[in-house]
Order: C-alpha cells, then structure tokens, then sequence
C-alpha cells in the first residue's frame, strides 16, 4: 500500500504541474536552493572549532523549519486521510502509507541535498565517519517529514475555534521569528555574533533530535561506535513514536468545526461594495484559517522588532508597522481560495466582479491600517529619535497600497485550492493548502514594487540629505494609491473575462 500512495502522490504532483502550483514549486525551490548554499557555505567556511557550532544552528533551523513551516504557510499533502476513509487500513498502515506519500515532493529532496553539509562535515573529521553521516542522513529527513505532519494534525485538534486560531498562531510566529532572529540572543549571551557558538548552548543543541546527526558523525570520528548505534537507534525509536503519534491523530472524527457569528440586525449597506466590506470585516472574525495567519503575521512581527532590545537597538521599532502590513499581506493573499466556491455567487451577480475586489480591498485596509499606524507611533516614541522616521512614513502608504493591490491580485491570478469551509475538517494546517510560495512571491514582489521609494530613503540616508528622505513620503503615497486602483482593476479584469476558469480552479 505503501507504494500505491507513493505513485498516486507522484502522479497527483505531476498533474498538479501547472499555473499556481508550478509558480509556487518553482519559488519553493529557489528559496530551498538558497537556503542549502547557505548551509553548505557555513559548514566548510567555518573553523575547525567552529563548523560543529554552525551545522548544530543550521539543523536546528532546519527541524524549526519543517515543523512550524506548514502552520505558516499551510500543508499541501496532496493524500488526505478524508480522502481514504473507505479503504480498509488500519491507522498505523494509514500512517505509513502517508509518510511515504510525503515523502514524494520538493521539501524532502532540498532537506537531503542541504544535508548533504553534514558528509562535508563528517569528511573534514574522519573519512571514516563519511558512512555514518549518509545513514543517519536519510533517517533525519525522515524524522523531519514525520515530526511535521504529527505537529499539523495535534495542532489542528486544538485550532476548532476562533480563540484557540489565535493563540495558536503565538508560539508559531515566536518560533519562526527566532529563526531569523537568534543571533540577536547569542550576541546578547555571547557579547557579539561573531562569538563562536558557547559551549553550554551547543550541549543543549546536541540533546535535541536536530543535533542527534551531528553527535553520531562526531562519535565516529573518535571512534565511539557504541555511541553512534545509540543514535542510530535513537532516531529509529523516534520516526516509530511520531508514526504511532500519527496514527492517534489519524483516529478522529472529520467532522468541520462550525463558527457561529453574532447575528447582524438592522445594518442595510448603502452600496455593493460596502456590502461585500461588510461580509469580508465578518469573515475576517471567523474564518479559522484568516485568523490564525493574520495573527502570525502580528505576532512575527512583534517579537522581530521587540528581540533586539536585548542588546539595547531600538532601529527596528518604528517599522513595526511597515513590517506588519508587508507580512500580514504576504500570509493572507489567498481571499478567494479561502472562500472556495462561493466564488459562484459573485460571478451570477451582473457587475458584481468590481464589488467584490473594491470591498475586499477596503476591508482589509480597515482591518490592518489601524494597528499599522499604531504600532508607528508608538515605535517612534519608543525609539526616541528621529532617523528612522522618514523610513517608517515614507514606506508606510506604499506598503499600505500595494498590498491591498497585490491581495487581490495574487488572489485571482495564483489561487489555490482550499476546501470549502463547510468541508473543512478541524486542521486549518492541512485546509490550507500549499500556498507558501505564494507568500514569498508577494514579500518579493512587495520589495520590487517598493523600489522607488526605497532608492530615495537610501539615497538620502548615505548623503545625509534630509531632503532625499522625506521626499518618499508624497512618492510612497502616490505609488500607493496607484498601486491599489491598478492592481485591483486588473484583478477586476481577470474576474471579469476568466472568473468561470478561476471558479473551476477553486473547485
């Protein structure tokens, strides 16, 4: 059975090849590629005292990656256990089939090639640890795909209402924003980031599973065999227990959590598009998959700009806002995907395509501006001088209008798949379908579309020209109101002359 879910991944994958799924694959690779020259860069360029240090981070960043990956940017399994409820497995066989089946995919093969830094390591010690290294290797990705797929279905016992989305979303954007930004507590322990790695730290690291590799490579080359088969049956005993893990997660009901809102009375919209602004501000309070990704988005953002105060840098404060709007942008340009194939509604509705971009758009810039521009002014106060405030208010309307642009943009030109919400099941991880490239693709895109104004602040910044700095201000506002109307008139376009094609794709 095994192999029959493998080939069946395969073959979902290799017909999936096209549009949204090909641009997203395409920038996950690009971004996995980049990531393992990285990796592959620290560990040969570093020291002899050091590499041991740099490979323990890169790994643990790696098992940070694949477990927190999917509640950020959603999981796309291709094989759902809905999908096999008929077929006569136990949880365990259903368990191993699936592992198998996510086996099939880009994130595994990037994972193997970046740990590829691990023979290199292996081989600056010991040639006679190089084999130990490509046997625990394969065991470590192993480990990875099963720890992730057990964190996204436990989570999604727990994410079965509007609260919990939220308070899930907490440790999710504290973990990832650690990804990017631990070096600021190891300069804060270690008294700069050019330290080598303290000793005490990379003790702990090897205690965990992402350290186990690096601690039976080492064992090796000293010779301490009895040390790597402990390892070696470390990691075997582990990808059991997240199997059997699995398979208790597998063994529950699928029936989807249902969100009830407080009734409206008496409001009666003016117009179509304070109608569908009216619908998005709700939906926007009870859609499980919006709520736990917009509050990623703030709470990423929170702990980025709040971690450096431990080494006393008050920089990145007034940007709280810029970063906000960038990330909330970037994790929720799925509008129409999350609603499904409601999309039916709007396309029977003469004119209605223009409504329903035009109130999309407002309500998310009610949604967000506010906290936007709050977090502004009190990073400003906070920080205390006025050098980073041309940064903060000549990027903010840009990032403002562009990305209520690009929202609907993406949304209509790369969808992607979602369940509907009435056939959602509990796990709004696995609901929420592959769309990390897409993430990555509008924080590119932001960046691109943010160039102008970008070019004068720094320009301004490296000539000490007050005048340069400001002058983004009235470029940001001008490209941000452009950015808005134009971006939402093409995906206006788009819903107009292809809104069967997009409803077909959502279907």
């Amino acid at each position: 059975m095994v192999g029959v879910l493998i080939r069946m991944k395969w073959q979902i994958l290799r017909n999936s090849f096209t549009g949204t799924r090909k641009a997203t694959t395409i920038t996950g690779v690009v971004a996995g590629l980049a990531a393992t020259g990285c990796t592959l860069w620290l560990t040969i360029s570093a020291g002899p005292d050091r590499a041991g240090g740099a490979l323990l981070l890169t790994m643990a960043s790696w098992l940070l990656g694949w477990i927190v990956g999917p509640m950020m940017g959603g999981s796309d399994p291709g094989l759902r256990r809905e999908h096999l409820r008929h077929v006569p497995l136990t949880d365990r066989q259903l368990a191993v089939g699936l592992l198998g089946a996510a086996l099939v995919g880009v994130g595994p093969v990037v994972t193997l090639v970046a740990g590829t830094s691990l023979v290199w390591y292996a081989l600056r010690l010991d040639p006679a640890a190089v084999p130990v290294a490509l046997l625990v290797l394969p065991l470590f990705v192993l480990l990875l795909v099963a720890l992730s797929n057990v964190v996204v279905a436990s989570v999604g016992r727990l994410l079965n209402s509007r609260l919990s989305a939220a308070l899930m979303a907490v440790p999710w954007g504290v973990l990832v924003c650690l990804g990017a930004q631990g070096w600021v507590i190891i300069a804060a322990i270690t008294g700069g980031p050019e330290t080598a790695l303290p000793a005490f730290i990379a003790d702990k690291l090897r205690l965990a599973p992402s350290g186990w590799p690096v601690v039976a490579v080492e064992a090796a080359a000293r010779g301490d065999w009895a040390l790597v088969a402990a390892v070696i049956g470390g990691l075997a005993g582990a990808i059991a227990l997240a199997l059997g893990a699995w398979a208790l997660l597998l063994h529950r009901p699928v029936e989807p959590t249902v969100i009830r809102g407080a009734r409206w009375r008496g409001w009666r919209p003016a117009t179509a598009v304070a109608a569908v602004r009216g619908k998005e501000l709700r939906t926007w309070g009870r859609d499980l998959i919006r709520i736990h990704f917009l509050t990623f988005a703030l709470v990423y953002v929170l702990t980025y700009v709040l971690l450096p105060l431990l080494i006393n840098v008050t920089d990145y404060l007034p940007m709280a806002g810029v970063f906000f709007v960038t990330f909330a942008v970037g994790s929720c340009a799925h509008l129409h995907s999350s609603d499904g194939t409601a999309l039916w509604q709007t396309l029977l509705a003469p004119g209605a395509e223009r409504a329903d971009i035009r109130g999309r758009q407002r309500a998310f810039l009610l949604l967000v501006a506010p906290p936007a521009l709050a977090m502004t002014v009190a990073g400003a106060i906070w920080h205390g001088k006025g050098d980073m405030l041309p940064w903060a208010v000549g990027l903010l309307p840009l990032v403002l209008g562009a990305g209520t642009g690009l929202l609907v943009f993406v949304s209509v030109f790369l969808p992607v798949r979602i369940a509907d919400p009435h056939k959602r099941g509990s796990n709004p991880g696995s609901d929420g379908a592959g769309f990390s490239g897409i993430v990555w693709f509008v924080l590119i895109a932001q960046a691109l579309l943010a160039a102008p104004s970008l070019a004068l602040l720094i320009t301004g910044t490296v000539r000490n020209d007050d005048l340069l700095r400001w002058a983004a201000t009235p470029v940001s506002l001008v490209l941000g109101v452009a950015l808005a109307w134009g971006l939402g008139r093409l995906a206006i376009a788009r819903l107009t002359n292809r809104g069967p094609e997009l409803l077909s794709k959502l279907g």
